[in-house]
């Protein structure tokens, strides 16, 4: 927010002070409704897990459900409030659970439903850390194999954990956390980078690790000898901090690095093969997009192939738009530590070896993923397309991007002489502050026009020397045409009282020429909600690419007898009418919101919500459904009050239209008279707001900072027509 946004707000609330309108209880800001940490972060299946969740102020005050998106196996037992800021809950894990990562969410009667956090489930045992232990002298005596759940806080903070090992032993000593988003807010806002050293009972160091994983250390080291050894837990910096949660795991088992291939067709089972520390080779799971029902895969053929039954989709809770599964060791002795995959909607295809050289290319057939990696030091890997005379086709390397991948490529695209015509190092596509990946982009795309029929060559390098299993990529060829993408947060949207409306924020990035108007809508909600769609203009000659193109609001109204505390799906489909007659359809992602504006604090979200909380003041309604004016021109909306107190005069209030931007305030904040239950609000337009329809909304003093995903309360979209003068 700029400084001079920061004195007007501050003007406002002094003069809010002064009238009396501060006496009016006002709806809680949306971060309160935050969940910082969950501690522990996992525990072993058929067990009972009592969990610390941190928020902040309020925020947990009124807990009524623990929201469990993923697997199926978690059952919510108890929930306990302990002050507005911590609250705990205790977990039954089933003994048949799928390991792996779940996505969990406090539901609030006050204040909504929280951003997610993960939660593991593992077939390790698992215990709590003990302090003191931050000293050899102090070190905590740990069982092998064992996942120690343990924290680094306050500042300078170091763990301590000693064990017995046997020489021979193919120790793992691994931390999980920048895998499970493990992050601190305020002060200390970033992602917690770990550090780990393996010591020997003198306190040599034998071995050490900080970014192995990510930002994630592991170790794997052979024991030399039978005694006692030391594994030392650390901070980077010598930080600490109570959100600083970590999953130590120790001991000879199986810890998975990577998956190949790295993603699947979306409606198919596919194998995939894991790899990593004690994982034998030929180690495969069945990955699948449909139910075992309906598979056509027999129950009992899959146990004679020593399968889980469970596919990845049976009895999940995720949208089917979702782009990522997750796949580990399905172990008794693995830590439930698993590692992303890619759903993709295209044929699928592997690369064939070698081909590291043109002569050994294969062909890549339009449309459909390749599922590729460095294998060894210096690997090159070329393919090859057949085009016709200016055909275009858009290539694309996924890596970085959700597979976390470490590799940097560099594609190029030669012709059959061997002369380069096109190279590209990183994606141009800036997500700005809504990145919802650690990086920016380090992956490559580019767009190329064949300039005669033939074939021609592509060829994908590594430019950071990295190879082996976890070395991959996804290389998708297809015809280049326009098209979009959505994405929209808050993921999980709070109404303020029955019979209020709030809003979501939705992105729409356009890509090779789209220049069509694209209605978006919410889809989904139950009986007796009520939602209003908007459309994203569409590019003319008197009407250039603008900044409200790219973002635009969605307003959710809940009805009369909505109950606090409870919470609904929804999605948002987003559909463009193309010149032959057809329509473009696309499912928005919604993304999670870790509160801070930084980038990187975004995630792909598997389901989006609408949680009713309890109203906190007065909310809107607006009796002014559409208006016209002319550009740079003036107008007048009439809006409702709702559950104001009767001595209340006067009210602060914005009107807010999305743009490219943090900022949505289309006015200036004022204090308005209250007249008959109703507010007359004025409304002069930007001279730069083009001719077009516009979605706006009238809220209670909303901020025009949107990063903090601030939604309501508001008035439901009012379609405003901006014509010529």
């Amino acid at each position: 927010m700029t400084l001079f946004r920061s004195w007007g707000f501050a003007a406002l609330s002094v003069l809010a002070f002064e009238s009396g309108v501060s006496a009016q209880p006002m709806a809680p800001l949306y971060e309160e409704c935050r969940l910082d940490s969950i501690y522990p972060t996992g525990g072993q299946r058929g067990t009972t897990v009592t969990i610390d969740l941190k928020g902040i102020e309020k925020g947990l005050a009124a807990p009524t459900e623990l929201v469990i998106d993923g697997a199926p196996g978690l059952t919510v037992k108890e929930l306990k409030r302990i002050d507005g800021r911590n609250m705990q809950a205790t977990l039954e894990i089933a003994a048949n659970a799928p390991l792996g990562r779940r996505w969990l969410r406090v539901q609030n009667e006050r204040s909504g439903l929280t951003n997610f956090a993960y939660f593991v489930v593992g077939g390790l045992p698992e215990r709590l850390e003990v302090e003191p232990n931050n000293t050899i002298a102090k070190a905590e005596q740990v069982p092998l194999p064992l996942v120690i759940n343990g924290r680094i806080n306050p500042a300078a903070d170091l763990d301590f954990y000693r064990f017995t090992g046997k020489k021979g032993q193919k120790l793992v000593a691994a931390i999980a956390a920048h895998a499970l988003d493990v992050h601190g807010q305020g002060k200390t806002y970033g992602i917690a980078d770990f550090s780990l050293e393996l010591l020997d009972a003198e306190g040599r160091t034998l071995a050490s690790a900080e970014d192995t994983l990510g930002f994630d250390p592991l170790i794997e080291h052979e024991l030399p000898r039978d005694g006692d050894y030391f594994v030392r837990v650390q901070l980077l910096n010598f930080q600490g901090f109570l959100e600083a949660c970590y999953r130590l795991t120790v001991g000879e088992v199986p810890y998975v690095k990577g998956v190949f291939p790295a993603g699947f067709r979306r409606g198919t089972n596919t194998e995939v093969e894991l790899f990593g520390a004690n994982i034998p080779p030929g180690t495969k799971r069945l990955m699948g997009q449909v139910p075992v029902a309906q598979s056509g895969i027999a129950l009992d053929k899959l146990a004679a192939a020593g399968l889980p039954a469970w596919l990845g989709e049976q009895g999940a809770v995720w949208d089917p738009a979702f782009p990522l599964r997750h796949v580990t060791v399905d172990s008794d002795l693995s830590s439930g530590l698993d590692v992303p995959l890619v759903v993709g909607d295209l044929p699928e295809a592997l690369e064939v070896e070698p081909n590291e050289d043109r002569t050994q290319s294969s062909l890549l057939a339009i449309p459909s993923t390749l599922n590729a990696r460095f294998q060894r030091s210096g690997d090159i890997d070329w393919y090859r397309v057949r085009l016709e005379a200016k055909q275009k086709v858009q290539i694309e390397i996924v890596a970085q991007r959700f597979i976390r991948s470490p590799i940097d490529t560099l594609l190029q695209v030669y012709d059959a002489q061997g002369q380069m015509l096109l190279e590209n190092d990183d994606e141009t596509f800036d997500p700005n502050y809504e990145a919802y990946h650690d990086f920016k982009t380090t992956d490559s795309k580019l767009v190329f026009t064949a300039p005669a029929a033939g074939e021609f060559f592509v060829k994908v390098t590594d430019q950071t020397g990295v190879n082996g299993p976890r070395a991959i990529y996804r290389l998708t060829v297809q015809e280049d045409r326009p098209d979009f993408r959505l994405t929209h947060f808050p993921d999980a949207v709070p109404i303020w009282g029955p019979g209020s409306t709030a809003c979501v924020m939705v992105r729409i990035d356009r890509f090779s020429g789209c220049g069509d108007e694209i209605e978006v809508s919410v889809e989904g909600l139950p009986a007796g909600w009520s939602s209003k769609s908007a459309t994203s203009l569409a590019t003319s000659a008197d009407r250039p690419n603008t900044a409200y193109q790219f973002k635009i609001f969605l307003s959710l109204t809940a009805p009369d007898n909505a109950v606090p505390g409870t919470s609904f799906p929804f999605r948002i489909v987003g559909r463009a009418k193309q010149a032959d007659g057809t329509t473009l359809e696309r499912a928005s992602q919604p993304l999670n919101l870790f509160y801070t504006s930084d980038t990187g604090f975004f995630r792909a979200s598997p389901v989006s919500r609408v949680a009713v909380a309890k109203s906190q003041g007065p909310w809107l309604e607006s009796v002014t459904k559409e208006i016209t004016i002319p550009r740079s021109g003036t107008g007048k909306i009439l809006v409702k009050v709702h559950g104001a107190d009767p001595t209340l005069k006067e009210m602060p209030i914005v009107v807010n239209l999305a743009t490219l931007g943090v900022a949505c305030g289309l006015t200036t904040p004022r204090n308005l008279p209250i007249v008959d239950g109703q507010v007359e609000v004025p409304l002069t337009l930007n001279p730069e707001l083009p001719p077009g329809t516009y979605g706006i909304t009238i809220a209670q003093t909303w901020r025009s900072d949107i990063r903090i995903g601030m939604p309501g309360p508001c008035t439901e979209l009012i379609k405003l027509t901006v014509v010529p003068k």
